[in-house]
């Protein structure tokens, strides 16, 4: 019976741990439009350009009546996803395994509340698997990293 109960604990609690390890999260205490404009410059330098933004802040006030009493409970100002690509690292990607296209174009989650202002990138690496594009997504994954920590994200 222990050994079934430690079995469910170690099934539950994996997946969670799993899923928070493959998100990279950090923060900059600085409102959305600054912390977007010192990214994209860095991302820049990385080689990495912003194709576009989807607003899903904006998206979600013009559904508000529809979602009701469930709308924005954690009183974000801005829900917005940052969609960047670099066409050499895809075009390796797709050489190396087309199934990693799935992870093309990658995204970073910008969410701000109080004048701080948090960034949540999903590690393709970590989905990559035994993957032949793994090192590449891995070589990505640190650009992106790496740009991050130069705009101030922590």
């Amino acid at each position: 019976m222990l050994k079934k109960i430690l079995l469910i604990f170690v099934i539950l609690f994996s997946s969670t741990l799993f899923a928070s390890s493959s998100i990279y999260k950090v923060s900059l205490n600085e409102d959305f439009r600054s912390s977007l404009h010192t990214l994209k410059k860095t991302l820049e330098a990385q080689d990495l350009f912003i194709i576009t933004k989807a607003d899903i802040s904006g998206t979600l006030a013009r559904m508000k009546g529809k979602i009701g009493k469930d709308y924005n409970k954690r009183g974000y100002e801005v829900a917005k996803s940052i969609i960047f690509c670099n066409p050499f690292y895809a075009n390796d990607v797709m050489n190396a395994d087309p199934d990693m296209m799935a992870l093309c174009p990658l995204k970073i989650m910008l969410l701000t509340k109080n004048g701080k202002t948090t960034a949540l990138f999903v590690l393709p690496s970590k989905l990559a698997g035994s993957s032949p594009a793994k090192s590449i997504l891995v070589k990505v994954e640190n650009r992106v990293k790496k740009a991050l920590k130069k705009a101030g994200f922590r």
